[in-house]
């Protein structure tokens, strides 16, 4: 795909309500033998599957994918119904089968797990000849960090489609350069510590996307590549706007735009799809901030984006992650409590 042809595709929370707080101290109340049980079994069942052969380990990840579409009832109607909406908001075929679309989004969860325990105790290098990136010479090049002139960095967005983890090991193999993923706090010690593992394998970098605003900046004005995640609903960021994807408003974040926009760091959205055993990573749209990027540009870009996920997820539906509450609002969320407490009033 070329730069400026984005219409074809090549085949902490604010709230301190007594529900926050009390989460937040059992994410934090955690006892030191439990969450180190829990770690150990999770390193011991990943360090199984990471030497296992690769495609053993991906039809063991898309049964526990499956079975995981079965036992998971509130994930699996999340994503039929978002499914459901899309085709009713003609995102989607009208023909598609969605219970087996749905199925097919889990299973890829489960494969993309599988890599994941392989990424993070082999490294990229156990995925040698298994990728190639469409687009490559699109990606700026901006100077390291450790040179006297240095250039605005770079910031790479992705979805939650194909194997993002895997991406950005990709990219930064490409780039020869160190690339630091921004991710969020999960509500187990356990689980936390396992993920900064594995994107920190290969000398990447880790932020928290809560309190790590200045450290991203700082490393955009040194050169520095970040990566991150865009379509996530951000319920309690103020950089939050309403915005169309798959034909329905989605809370979209502008943060990483107002970070491009902040620092001159040029910004790039790949998109990583399966063929197989091997993944493909298509650069699709790289753009650098104009000198005054004002609302409007922010607002742009980010509609932009999402057009170009909507058209990857009608040509690729069953590799995004349909089982998130993506179109969530704070309404929502509000409706959704009282018909789970009918008695709470």
């Amino acid at each position: 795909m070329s730069l400026n042809s984005p219409s074809n595709f090549s085949k902490s929370p604010r709230d301190s309500g007594p529900l926050t707080k009390t989460m937040a101290l059992l994410t934090e109340d955690e006892t030191s033998l439990y969450s180190k049980l829990l770690y150990a079994l999770i390193w011991l069942l990943s360090f199984i599957l990471a030497y296992l052969p690769l495609r053993l380990s991906l039809r063991i990840g898309a049964l526990g994918g499956g079975l995981f579409f079965w036992l998971a009832k509130r994930r699996r109607s999340i994503a039929i119904d978002n499914l459901t909406q899309a085709v009713k908001n003609k995102a989607l075929p009208p023909d598609l089968n969605i219970r087996k679309t749905a199925r097919g989004s889990f299973e890829n969860l489960g494969r993309t797990a599988a890599e994941s325990f392989r990424l993070a105790h082999r490294g990229l290098k156990s995925f040698k000849g298994l990728y190639r990136i469409i687009g490559e010479e699109n990606i700026p090049k901006a100077n390291p960090p450790s040179e006297e002139s240095r250039a605005p960095g770079l910031i790479f967005l992705t979805g939650h489609v194909g194997n993002w983890e895997l991406s950005s090991k990709v990219i930064a193999e490409s780039l020869s350069r160190k690339l630091t993923a921004i991710g969020r706090h999960q509500s187990s010690l356990a689980v936390n510590r396992f993920l900064i593992k594995l994107r920190t394998k290969d000398g990447g970098g880790f932020i928290f996307k809560r309190d790590g605003a200045r450290a991203m900046l700082k490393l955009l004005r040194q050169g520095g590549v970040l990566g991150t995640l865009f379509d996530q609903a951000d319920l309690l960021g103020q950089s939050a706007v309403r915005l169309n994807l798959m034909g329905k408003p989605a809370l979209t974040t502008l943060g990483p735009l107002k970070l491009a926009a902040k620092t001159g760091a040029a910004v790039t959205t790949l998109f990583g799809r399966r063929e197989g055993l091997a993944h493909v990573f298509e650069i699709v749209r790289s753009v650098i901030p104009p000198p005054q990027a004002d609302r409007s540009w922010l607002i742009s870009e980010a509609t932009l984006l999402n057009d170009l996920l909507s058209q990857f997820i009608s040509c690729y539906p069953d590799q995004w992650m349909w089982c998130h509450r993506r179109w969530k609002t704070p309404e929502s969320l509000v409706a959704q409590a009282r018909e789970d407490w009918p008695n709470s009033n």
